[in-house]
């Protein structure tokens, strides 16, 4: 790919974001925890948030958002998908 000749990094999609919130929450963790993990400014980690967690991907316990069992099933697709495109 072009960008990474010239030393850039592509964007990531919206399946990457919600693979990296979802693993990174394998354990509790505070928005300020994901913001600085995932690489992502307040607005944009808050919209993502609280999509994940109105689709029941998430939970939030107290001030800490957790990943559920159907967000571990995403993780597991999301990586066999990967896997395919990706691996020989």
């Amino acid at each position: 790919m072009i960008l990474h000749v010239i030393g850039m990094k592509p964007r990531r999609s919206i399946y990457e974001i919600i693979w990296d919130i979802l693993t990174y929450c394998r354990t509790p963790r505070k928005l300020s925890q994901i913001l600085l993990a995932c690489n992502l400014n307040t607005k944009t980690a808050k919209r993502y948030i609280e999509m994940l967690v109105r689709k029941g991907l998430l939970i939030k316990q107290g001030n800490e958002y957790m990943t559920t069992d159907k967000g571990q099933e995403y993780i597991e697709l999301f990586n066999e998908l990967y896997k395919k495109i990706f691996e020989e």
